[in-house]
């Protein structure tokens, strides 16, 4: 049976594939849909929503415009630290693995996200959804702060490029070039400070949303090893753990506890556990109403042979089990956006904002040097994730 997931996504592309098809086909076909405000090019279609709301009130506030301009750079300043934070000691331990270990002990703080190689289906749903929501706010706190410092805007729009959700705004060219850099930087850096409040409001929720979510200590698999003392044992998997000579057991945290005086000695472990199955590939339901056991004789310094982990219970509402992965996501998919848009990159709005500032103050190579020199980190270091994932 197929995914879900796979047929939403190739829903979508079969979509943008007959859209495209239909206007090659039909030129008269895409000038009525430009006129109504719709522009479809190969695998990419995008909606003009109209003019972006002026928000008078705040565009007349003095307070509001130097407000977003102060959190704007501290914020921006912050989330810049941050991306060099995790992107420079990853360079340079690059650096030192290629020169004394080889590049196999090369390791990157950053993986692409490639659905179905470097994400589960399911998990890019939620990818896009929390994406489709940043991308709109950034692009809209764009708008906001460029009416509030008098620009004009044109028209803002969302999008599909494949199966990325796309949103853009048009804001007068004439009237950034001839702002000043204080409206400049108020305006660029608005988007990223869109993304980090989403991303502080997830990080915010995430508490109350996950302390709704009941989770189970499951034995997922055993090694692949028939002298592992846990596969002698004929230890079911999956299965719930739930007690351990008589000690109840209901986290990973409280198992290691248990174990960790166990591993130097030769030790009887009693499990008590629950045969169960993974429904969807994350909840866990028990198939029995009884409880077995089984007695593990483990030697001194010896592992089970056991793989487990905390799974969400079958007793866990669906809107809590849903809107936690939800709120993870947003907060991972933001503060990514946030840190990408103030990396000082070719496209970003920390590229634009460091050519306007170095404008006429130095030469042109300095902006060159800063944002091709970070262009060719972030291709380094994503090549570097996805080739530690793939081994």
């Amino acid at each position: 049976m197929l995914d879900p997931a796979y047929a939403v996504m190739i829903a979508i592309i079969v979509a943008e594939v007959a859209a495209s098809l239909a206007v090659m086909l039909r030129p008269d076909t895409a000038e009525r849909l430009r006129r109504r405000g719709v522009n479809v090019m190969p695998l990419m279609i995008l909606v003009d929503m109209g003019k972006v709301p002026r928000f008078k009130r705040l565009s007349r506030s003095r307070a509001f415009r130097i407000g977003v301009l102060v959190a704007g750079l501290v914020n921006f300043a912050v989330v810049l630290a941050l991306f060099y934070w995790q992107a420079l000691p990853a360079i340079c331990r690059i650096i030192s693995s290629l020169f004394i270990h080889g590049a196999a002990q090369a390791s990157s703080p950053f993986v692409p996200i490639i659905p179905g190689v470097t994400i589960g289906l399911r998990s890019f749903l939620y990818i896009l959804l929390a994406l489709s929501i940043g991308v709109a706010a950034h692009e809209l706190m764009h708008a906001i702060v460029a009416y509030a410092e008098g620009w004009r805007v044109e028209a803002w729009g969302v999008g599909l490029f494949i199966i990325f959700p796309l949103a853009y705004v048009r804001p007068s060219e004439e009237d950034f070039e001839k702002a000043s850099l204080k409206a400049k930087a108020a305006v660029l850096t608005a988007g990223v400070l869109a993304n980090t409040i989403l991303f502080l409001i997830a990080m915010g929720l995430m508490p109350a949303v996950s302390a709704q979510i009941t989770t189970e200590p499951t034995i997922v698999s055993l090694v692949n090893n028939p002298e592992a003392p846990a596969v002698k044992a004929g230890l079911p998997a999956p299965s719930i753990i739930v007690s351990i000579n008589g000690t109840r057991i209901d986290s990973i945290q409280k198992l290691q506890r248990f174990l960790a005086p166990i591993y130097p000695r030769n030790a009887t472990l009693v499990f008590e556990v629950v045969r169960a199955e993974v429904v969807g590939g994350e909840i866990v339901k028990p198939v029995e109403n009884s409880t077995e056991v089984y007695v593990i004789h483990k030697p001194a310094n010896e592992k089970l042979g056991i793989y487990i982990a905390d799974l969400p219970s079958w007793r866990t509402p669906a809107l809590a089990l849903y809107g936690a992965r939800f709120l993870f996501w947003l907060s991972i998919v933001n503060i990514s956006l946030s840190m990408i848009n103030a990396a000082p990159l070719y496209i970003s709005d920390g590229g634009r904002l460091v050519s306007e500032a170095l404008k006429g103050r130095a030469p042109s190579w300095v902006n060159h040097v800063i944002q091709g020199g970070t262009v060719v980190v972030m291709i380094v270091l994503l090549i570097i994730g996805l080739l530690n994932f793939l081994h």
